[in-house]
């Protein structure tokens, strides 16, 4: 991201003109877009349909993962932890029906990639597990908050320990008449627990409401004589081994001391010991996480409720530790702002573009190092995820390949998929009479998800089998009856 000059907060609300004064231009309706997933050999997977605004040269190496699922009312709908290509083509999906997935992506476990995420519920319980998996998609862990917690779907962050951080959400005994609630009010407050993953072993835990007050909420969001006057949605690792905490509920970012649980400093809210100067105010804010070079990235919502007007901000600021000032060094603007009134994310690129997720906008995009925007995706159907990611990833499933044989006036087409299989370059037909005795017919280019391979009024078995780029084989489905 190429740095730009502060700006202040009313210059960026003032609405589109000012953002089209960049000379950038408006992104197109659709450039292409993939259809819902309805699948031949693979009729249980639907997963929401992608269109792809804009696919420009030069996107970073890597998938994209996501986990939609849609919010209407007080209930959700869950559609699973899905990997998609460039062209909004799956990848992997893994369906949900009972909890719903969220916060996908991939990290390092004992030196391997892998991937993880959250499942669980996602509005009023706040209550759900941590799933690891292999390339394979296997499960490694199940990752459960300790001490007779419940997880919570923010945050889950596998660190170089070989712990993980995760969120909680617990109710604890309150005095809520300051904010229209009783004397016996309860608060949600924000817990912290690192988790030796092996073992599942308490290391470390870390209550907000032993640090931080009621007086500091600027949305307390009371319901049911309950106060969810925090809402602790990142944790992060910072560069000296201490956490960073973003809070959307008091619009601030804590420094906590990983050893004793003190704030080490407050940034932004009512009580920050910075001076934010102009442009490097944030609201209701998510995902802060801290960079090599010492700045830090925010997800800027600025924005706390569905009928929110005001765009959200993916932005990077400086702190100077002697002035306790915090800047403005740069911000990825779209020629037309999206409203993000909950989660979100920004990914920091390895060229120094970002990659960032809209939450309730339902899109990700892609910014080269300059702001440019070099792609650009949204999800149909009122579908959103809390999070996106792009990142490298080679999954190799350890189920065999689907087909399903279909025939027709010109006679039998047998449809391949293989969920999750990443190195797939062509797909080739092994016919014979029997199972044992097959030989090879047919090649063709793998075509999407699903692949459709004609054979004709051939009779006996057919087997397809996977090869490389380079003409390896990788797999071979069960034999179908032609």
């Amino acid at each position: 991201m190429a740095p730009l000059p502060p700006v202040s907060r009313r210059g960026f609300l003032a609405g589109a003109a000012t953002v089209l004064a960049t000379g950038r231009l408006p992104l197109p309706a659709v450039a292409a877009a993939a259809a819902p997933g309805s699948f031949v050999s693979r009729p249980d997977l639907h997963p929401p349909a992608v269109a792809v605004n804009v696919r420009a040269p030069g996107v970073a190496d890597g998938y994209i993962l996501i986990a939609p699922f849609k919010i209407t009312g007080t209930a959700t709908t869950a559609y699973g932890a899905l990997i998609v290509d460039d062209a909004g083509e799956p990848v992997w999906f893994k369906p949900e029906a009972k909890v719903t997935a969220m916060n996908l992506r991939v990290q390092r476990y004992r030196g391997e990639r892998v991937l993880t995420w959250y499942e669980g519920d996602v509005l009023g319980g706040y209550g759900g597990e941590f799933v690891i998996a292999d390339s394979a998609y296997r499960e490694l862990h199940r990752v459960r908050a300790g001490r007779g917690q419940h997880g919570d779907l923010h945050e889950f962050l596998i660190t170089s320990r070989g712990t993980a951080l995760i969120t909680i959400y617990a109710l604890v005994p309150a005095d809520l008449t300051s904010v229209g609630g009783s004397s016996n009010g309860k608060l949600t407050e924000g817990v912290i627990q690192e988790i030796d993953i092996a073992t599942g072993k308490v290391l470390y835990e870390w209550h907000g409401a032993e640090q931080i007050g009621l007086d500091e909420s600027v949305f307390p969001s009371v319901k049911n004589d309950v106060a969810d006057y925090f809402h602790l949605n990142s944790v992060g690792v910072d560069d000296d081994g201490n956490l960073l905490v973003s809070a959307r509920h008091t619009s601030a970012i804590y420094k906590v001391d990983r050893r004793t649980g003190a704030i080490l400093w407050r940034l932004g809210g009512k009580r920050s010991d910075f001076t934010i100067l102009p442009g490097a105010e944030f609201a209701f804010q998510h995902d802060v996480r801290r960079h090599a070079d010492g700045t830090i990235t925010i997800f800027d919502n600025n924005a706390a409720a569905p009928t929110a007007t005001t765009p959200a901000r993916p932005i990077r600021i400086a702190l100077d530790m002697t002035a306790m000032t915090a800047r403005l060094v740069g911000e990825f603007r779209l020629p037309q702002p999206r409203v993000a009134w909950a989660m979100g994310n920004l990914q920091q690129l390895p060229d120094g573009g970002a990659f960032v997720g809209w939450g309730t906008a339902g899109a990700y995009t892609e910014f080269a190092p300059d702001g440019s925007v070099r792609y650009d995706a949204s999800l149909a159907d009122g579908a959103v995820t809390y999070r996106a990611f792009r990142a490298p990833w080679v999954g190799r499933p350890a189920e065999p390949p689907a087909v399903v044989v279909r025939h027709g006036a010109s006679g039998a087409t047998a449809y391949v998929s293989w969920n999750g299989a990443t190195e797939v370059a062509r797909w080739r037909a092994d016919v014979g009479p029997h199972r044992d005795v097959l030989r090879p017919v047919v090649t063709v280019r793998r075509a999407g998800f699903e692949t459709a391979v004609h054979l004709g009024r051939r009779k006996g078995v057919v087997a397809l089998t996977a090869l490389d780029a380079a003409g390896r084989e990788l797999g071979s489905s069960l034999p179908r009856r032609l």
